[in-house]
């Protein structure tokens, strides 16, 4: 049985700060910038968490609509037998990293790529 998610969700503490990086990030969507979030996270290594109360925000078909972002996922994380949970995890936990570097740099392009 698959137990998968078949909605996409955002924390509500994490609506605000998901609107926000998509406008200074000049995204064409809260979605590309859930998508970058996610990206971003990866990138950065982090360890993630759950994110058990969230609001519905996107379907599976809309976030994904070829499978691809499901093939990466499967692909990058091969141990996953839930990869659309996993996204889901994975933007929740960018979206509030990258509100925290904003809040204490306030620049969103130096945030990204300032060196460490």
């Amino acid at each position: 049985m698959n137990s998968d998610k078949k909605t996409i969700g955002i924390a509500a503490s994490n609506a605000s700060a998901l609107a926000n990086i998509a406008s200074i990030g000049r995204f064409a969507s809260e979605l590309d910038a859930a998508k970058f979030a996610m990206a971003y996270t990866i990138k950065e290594e982090v360890s993630i968490g759950s994110f058990d109360s969230v609001d519905t925000k996107w379907n599976v078909g809309s976030f994904d609509p070829d499978g691809s972002m499901r093939s990466l996922l499967e692909a990058l994380f091969p141990d996953t037998t839930e990869p659309y949970r996993l996204a889901e995890s994975l933007m929740n936990e960018g979206i509030k990293r990258l509100d925290e570097a904003l809040s204490s740099n306030g620049d969103f392009y130096e945030t990204l790529f300032s060196s460490k």
